[in-house]
């Protein structure tokens, strides 16, 4: 019996028609149907910490770990059921429970890693090639051009991370205010093509997105790509946030048409009328696909103890057998990687 509980019924996806895929969700019934979280029981955290501690006995850094070296018996099935449902499901698991606020930060650094390799493969998430990530205020603003928007408080747009997955398992959360929101990107494009099939058309079109100074070899300071696309009868987006209105400040980048206007303005609109806002506490995992989902973050305010601030581990994971995608949308979504790039995983950083 499948844990999750989502249809799995998919019809291929053709430009201008209406989706049929179980990523297609509602947030009303989300929000009566928790079919989408499990709780971690007892023996799953166990059996999870367990292999925390067989991991750390073997002295091997933790960028170094891959599926093999961090068994879970019992807790794989789980999981596997968690990737097929954000591959072939609604595209979003909750995993609740972890004892973060119990065990070391090193504890919880490894039980999280080694969750996620049974999940997808962990890419880099920056140009010091971070693959795991640490989402916290490091003091930096979101009108820097070179800055992210996981280093700032601010409020951030619906966007999709270079990732199949994205995760993010929280330790922390903020005094007030952060909190997280996702939608369902069939959702948003069914709502659109209803409303103005027009401006779906110039959605299907290619925006330009600031690499935020993260620049690989031999490319440029932005890429182009579709907010909608197709391949193969599937359908993927991505979001319309700050790294567009960022890219306007490149060179080579042409400006916004009146219609791209028009139809940032209705996307921008229409994606949060399809959000919902899950609480997030300590302990939770969520699990987003990010060809199916967009997620964003309400500004917040901090503690002003170090030890209290709003911390969340990320992972950018990245699912070999994923979802179909064009090549152009392919190459970017697999991580950041620029020249000199070493991956590794930090247990923690200090805000600079």
């Amino acid at each position: 019996m499948a844990l999750f509980g989502q249809s799995l019924h998919r019809e291929p996806a053709t430009q201008l028609q209406p989706l049929v895929d179980p990523a297609g969700w509602e947030p009303a019934d989300i929000m009566r149907d928790e079919s989408w979280a499990y709780t971690f029981t007892k023996a799953d955290i166990g059996e999870i910490l367990d292999a925390v501690k067989r991991f750390q006995r073997g002295g091997a850094p933790l960028a170094q770990m891959r599926v093999q070296d961090f068994a879970l018996p019992n807790v794989q099935a789980l999981l596997r059921e968690a990737r097929d449902e954000l591959l072939n499901g609604r595209g979003f698991v909750y995993l609740r429970g972890l004892p973060v606020e119990s065990i070391s930060a090193d504890d919880a650094a490894t039980a999280y890693f080694g969750i996620g390799q049974h999940v997808g493969r962990p890419v880099s998430q920056n140009a010091q090639g971070h693959i795991l990530g640490h989402v916290k205020d490091y003091g930096r603003s979101i009108d820097d051009l070179n800055s992210r928007g996981y280093q700032t408080t601010a409020e951030l747009g619906f966007h999709a991370d270079h990732s199949d997955y994205v995760g993010l398992l929280c330790l922390r959360t903020a005094k007030s205010g952060g909190a997280s929101r996702f939608a369902s990107s069939v959702t948003l494009y069914n709502r659109l093509l209803a409303m103005r099939p027009d401006l779906v058309q110039v959605l299907c079109e290619d925006f330009y997105y600031s690499r935020g100074g993260e620049i690989p070899p031999g490319k440029e300071a932005w890429y182009a790509q579709p907010a909608f696309s197709f391949h193969d009868g599937y359908f993927s987006a991505r979001g319309l946030s700050s790294y567009v209105l960022k890219a306007q400040r490149l060179p080579g980048v042409p400006p916004f048409t009146e219609a791209q206007k028009e139809a940032m303005s209705l996307f921008r609109k229409t994606v949060a009328e399809c959000a919902v806002n899950l609480e997030f506490r300590p302990g939770d995992i969520q699990l987003l696909h990010n060809h199916v989902a967009l997620h964003s973050r309400s500004a917040y305010e901090d503690w002003p103890e170090p030890s209290r601030k709003r911390h969340l581990l990320r992972l950018w994971l990245r699912d070999p057998n994923g979802r179909p995608l064009p090549e152009s949308v392919r190459e970017n979504f697999v991580g950041v990687e620029v020249e000199g790039t070493k991956h590794c995983a930090p247990v923690d950083l200090i805000p600079a």
